[in-house]
């Protein structure tokens, strides 16, 4: 009989080691990504190796000083620097180690620049999530814990504006007793998102040389059970699709403290013009970034917003929509009309002590039930986090852009976990 227990016994342990090996065969081997064999291998993600977590990712031109390749400027007949212009790509990411947040430089032609740390306004340093990071040359946006952080640049007379600032402090070989780069960037303001502020996009449309043509965008995570949003946020589709979370659009302000256009009612008292919403974007589950492959029409291919979609262990999802469906008049639908309310802008107050609302706003729905608008899922390795875009160099005035996908899966606070560990930026031109 105890023989009998024995085999039995062993039999069970052998069943449930066999499973175990199975599954992390399958596990670590059984995912090929089929549709992630077209992406091009991108940049390299920074600071894996330092303990940066990365979250979001931004771009903007910015002219470099061209050099030999001893390092030395190359000068003109004129004697002048030559210069030339380059996407530089910006990285956010939260530190394992719990040192300050950091933003990380990356050059399209000269390749890894360097890093920033950031600050709060009042100068203390800044340890936030920083999911989204945005920029236009003039401004910077860092997105997390529901607020909007923005910088300018801290010295016109010595940077051009804050990305030239980021780009040379980047550059920069001063270090403290430690080793450490002597280095930040301090943000100037910040503004309450009213959403959970996970992602930040900005569009630069080609087609216009004025910025105010631009937009921002800022979305949302949502997970039942840890990340929740607001229920007036979890609004079915018109095709059924039970969406769960916003992003909003803003219109572009130089002139302003957070570089957009703000609110415009006199009434108000100047620290409560924050940037008014344009838009409300309601999406699916999930959303960890966002971008565009152009504006101008899906027939032509480069109308396509694309959503990055994951969590956790499993495959991620670029979501890609027909972004001139998203933007009907036709199946938009007022915010007061759904949820039974006007749209509060959170902590500001009219004179008279009610809550700022607006009454204006249009919901635009991201509807994964709708095949003429949703149009394409490709599935890829997991922890797919912020997306930018670049505008080709010898682009026409509607180019097609090439969108960049960032990952955290290749942080070393998922290296013993993840099937893939992607620590490369890898891109693609989204098709139907």
């Amino acid at each position: 009989m105890k023989h009998k227990k024995l085999i039995i016994s062993l039999t069970a342990v052998l069943s449930a080691v066999l499973f175990l090996a199975v599954f992390l065969t399958v596990w670590f081997f059984g995912d090929f990504y089929k549709d992630f064999e077209k992406f091009e291998q991108s940049i390299e993600i920074p600071g894996l190796a330092e303990g940066a977590v990365p979250q979001g990712m931004g771009t903007y031109p910015a002219s470099y000083e061209l050099k030999d390749k001893d390092g030395n400027p190359i000068k003109g007949d004129d004697g002048k620097v030559k210069t030339a212009t380059q996407n530089y790509f910006l990285i956010s990411a939260y530190m394992t180690d719990g040192s300050p947040s950091r933003v990380y430089v990356t050059g399209e032609t000269t390749g890894y620049v360097g890093y920033v740390t950031l600050k709060n306004a009042d100068g203390t340093d800044f340890y936030g999530h920083c999911g989204g990071v945005a920029t236009n040359g003039a401004t910077l946006w860092v997105t997390g814990e529901s607020k909007v952080n923005v910088a300018k640049t801290s010295d016109s007379k010595k940077y051009s504006n804050i990305l030239n600032e980021i780009i040379k402090k980047a550059e920069s070989t001063e270090t403290d007793e430690n080793g450490q780069p002597l280095t930040s960037i301090a943000f100037t303001t910040s503004f309450n998102a009213n959403c959970r502020a996970s992602f930040c996009y900005y569009y630069n449309d080609p087609r216009y040389s004025t910025l105010s043509y631009d937009r921002l965008y800022v979305g949302e995570f949502y997970r039942p059970g840890n990340y929740p949003t607001d229920d007036n946020h979890k609004i079915t589709t018109p095709a059924g699709y039970k969406n769960t979370a916003f992003m909003y659009e803003y219109n572009v302000n130089t002139s302003s403290e957070y570089g957009l256009t703000v609110l415009k009612d006199e009434s108000l008292p100047e620290e409560s013009k924050v940037p008014k919403i344009q838009k409300i974007f309601s999406l699916p589950e999930k959303i960890q970034g966002v971008a565009w492959s152009g504006r101008t029409g899906y027939g032509t291919n480069d109308g396509i917003m694309v959503l990055s979609q994951s969590y956790g262990l499993a495959n991620s999802h670029l979501l890609c929509f027909d972004y001139s469906k998203v933007t009907s008049t036709s199946s938009r639908k007022l915010y007061s009309a759904l949820t039974g309310e006007n749209f509060i802008y959170d902590g500001i107050k009219r004179p008279s002590g009610n809550n700022y609302t607006d009454s204006t706003l249009y919901v635009y729905f991201a509807d994964k039930n709708d095949s003429n608008m949703f149009i394409k899922d490709y599935s890829i390795p997991s922890m797919s986090e912020g997306m930018c875009s670049v505008t080709p160099t010898t682009a026409n005035n509607a180019p097609t852009k090439r969108i960049h996908v960032l990952f955290e899966s290749g942080c070393k606070k998922y290296k013993l976990f993840v099937r893939k560990q992607t620590k490369n930026v890898y891109s693609f031109i989204p098709r139907s």
